[in-house]
């Protein structure tokens, strides 16, 4: 006998029932086992091989797997395996390889067989041998089992092996039933795919669909609470809840669904969580799902993900009572299901933007074939047609298809009559301020007052001093012996009567007049009366509005096609639409440096006056260069760049 195959107990006795597997077990349960064995394939084998056992009294039996690895070589890999005695597991495993040697060449050949594999007690016992039955599905042999058996002679073992294809008749019936079953779930499947897509379809617009599959997935699945969450971004946003027609998505039970979904939707497969031991739990991160369940006194919580195209769109979150057992591939129908409306929900959300939106969309969709991966052969000929195009035509001595190159550079208006009225001496404001900024003023309007009253006291006492020593010395004035008291007297009169023509100047200083006609730019008093002003401190600045000149900041890389005389167009920030003609009247050679990068400033004038125009205003200013080659235009700051990098 091969290793690892005890025998029997001595004796010939072939009809004894302590050498018999299962020989206990009366044959008519043993056929009943074997047709409830149900759709567990390792079950149905073991009660195949013990009811072959105890047809044709085996004293061991072993079942294999038949999984063909290349044209000429078959892998077995062992199903089941019925042993009476208490043997270890090597010895098992020893019995098992021994099996495999003895039925690989029915496999490979096809055919049952009667193996007879020990001789070697012919007198005193009755030899043995290895009864081999191939199991087969759809005239494909996917298994094979083996009895080992005591028989007088090889046509006693042949007639028992018949007995054993009988029984192994029964496994083309197992396989026929597994195939009917399967097909009775697919066709379920199908039929709540055709009612879910039903309920979809005749739903007026995408919140109603979403409701709708949510009230009859928790009809049909019997799920205390179905919700339906649609993806924005990497955001979800709930969108419906079965039975329930308004909900506060802010409230805790809505956060807390939208966390479990996020969870899916980071992991992008079906989680399940079932908080009991003998619950069905995904092997994935389930940590939201269990809070979930847990605020929920202990509900079963199924997400299943809602995908178009393999880009998740949606989740589907499914809760059940803790009674409630949800079977792993109850979970994948489930979730077949669901995708395959996916596609019908995402036309409904598309359909049911505003059309605002729509355009947009297809903006960018049609943004991304143009200049996305696909097709990118295709383009580069075709960019490259237009190019060459363009060359062409442009290189034609009698075809002029030369634009104008324009010079782009942001501008300010600056007046050119514009004056900084200061403060005369230190002081304070007076309670007299006539203007505010923007209105208009005339030559030698009253502006503002300082404040003078000191000023007049000073010059009165400045006065009465001065006449008091003229008085004084001309009272010396005939006397000999007064004349150095006449003359000091004289020149103190003097001093003090300078001293007041002094009062008398800053008297007329302290009330601020315009100098010319104009608007007040800037200098708000109104509410600053009697505060003190240091000397030289800006109080106005007045400037006209019809005397705007235009400062363009060109950069440095195009101020060689700048000349004076120059022409060009220019437009406001706050007037985009109104563009009017300027010419350059004068450029500084000094850059001035901004951001990183020299400017050059350059001055023009406009041709034509905006009243809406106000100093300080700003725009974009286009330089008329000139006419150059398209391909020059394209190409010039390139090729200006290669040149400098590279020294050409």
């Amino acid at each position: 006998m091969a290793s690892g195959i005890v025998e029997s107990p001595s004796g010939q006795d072939k009809d004894r029932d302590k050498d018999k597997v299962q020989a206990n077990v009366p044959r008519a349960r043993l056929v009943q086992r074997l047709l409830a064995a149900g759709a567990d394939l390792p079950a149905f084998v073991r009660h195949l091989i013990e009811a072959q056992g105890v047809v044709v009294a085996g004293t061991e039996a072993a079942a294999f797997l038949v999984e063909p690895e290349n044209e000429n070589e078959v892998r077995l890999r062992a199903v089941a395996h019925v042993r009476p005695d208490e043997s270890t597991p090597d010895v098992r495993s020893r019995a098992l390889e021994a099996f495999a040697e003895i039925v690989r060449p029915c496999v490979v050949q096809g055919k049952d067989g009667a193996i007879e594999i020990d001789n070697s007690k012919k007198d005193t016992v009755d030899p043995q041998f290895c009864l081999v039955t191939l199991l087969r599905s759809d005239g494909q042999v996917v298994g094979v089992s083996a009895v080992i058996t005591r028989c007088p002679n090889i046509q006693r073992a042949q007639q028992r092996l018949t007995s054993m294809e009988l029984v192994a008749g029964y496994f083309e019936m197992f396989t026929l039933r597994r195939a009917s079953d399967q097909a009775r779930a697919i066709a379920t499947t199908h039929q709540s795919v055709l009612q879910l897509a039903t309920t979809v379809a005749t739903a007026e617009g995408f919140e109603s669909a979403a409701m709708n599959l949510c009230n009859e997935l928790a009809t049909r699945t019997g799920a205390t609470r179905v919700a339906m969450g649609w993806v924005h971004g990497t955001k979800i946003k709930l969108k419906a809840m079965s039975h329930t027609e308004q909900f506060d998505k802010k409230q805790e039970l809505a956060v807390l669904i939208i966390a479990a979904m996020e969870e899916c939707l980071d992991q992008e497969e079906i989680v399940q969580y079932e908080p009991s031991e003998d619950g069905t739990s995904s092997n994935n991160v389930t940590r939201a799902a269990a809070e979930l369940s847990r605020r929920q006194g202990g509900v079963g919580v199924l997400c299943l993900p809602l995908r178009r195209a393999g880009e998740i769109t949606g989740i589907i979150l499914l809760e059940f009572n803790p009674q409630k057992k949800i079977p792993q591939n109850a979970a994948q129908s489930l979730a077949v299901a669901v995708e395959l409306v996916a596609p019908q929900l995402f036309d409904r959300f598309t359909n049911d933007r505003w059309w605002i939106t729509k355009t947009g969309i297809s903006i960018r969709e049609t943004a991304k074939m143009a200049v996305g991966p696909k097709h990118m052969l295709a383009k580069l000929i075709i960019a490259l047609v237009i190019v060459g195009l363009a060359i062409i035509l442009d290189l034609v001595p009698f075809v002029d298809l030369r634009p104008t190159y324009h010079v782009t550079a942001p501008f300010t208006f600056a007046a050119t009559e514009k004056r900084i009225i200061s403060a005369p001496f230190d002081g304070y404001i007076g309670g007299v301020v006539k203007v505010r900024p923007g209105d208009k003023v005339k030559a030698g309007d009253v502006l503002l007052e300082m404040d003078i009253n000191e000023l007049k006291l000073k010059l009165s006492q400045d006065l009465s001093q001065a006449q008091k020593l003229f008085a004084e010395a001309k009272k010396y004035q005939p006397e000999p012996t007064k004349q150095a008291d006449y003359k000091m007297a004289l020149a103190e009169g003097e001093s003090y009567e300078a001293a007041a023509k002094l009062d008398q100047s800053q008297l007329d200083k302290g009330i601020i007049k315009a100098e010319f006609d104009g608007y007040v730019l800037s200098g708000d008093w109104m509410d600053k009366r009697h505060t003190p002003v240091r000397k030289g401190e800006e109080l106005f600045k007045i400037g006209q509005k019809e005397s705007l000149r235009v400062e363009v900041n060109v950069a440095e890389r195009d101020i060689q096609d700048v000349h004076e005389g120059q022409t060009g167009k220019l437009a406001t920030t706050a007037l985009p639409s109104d563009r009017r003609p300027f010419k350059v009247q004068r450029i500084i050679p000094l850059p001035n440096p901004e951001q990183g990068n020299n400017v050059f400033k350059v001055y023009g004038i406009p041709d034509q006056f905006n009243e809406q125009w106000r100093d300080g205003m700003q725009g974009e200013a286009q330089l008329d260069v000139g006419k150059r080659r398209i391909a020059w235009i394209w190409t010039h700051r390139f090729v200006d760049w290669v040149r400098l990098k590279l020294w050409i």
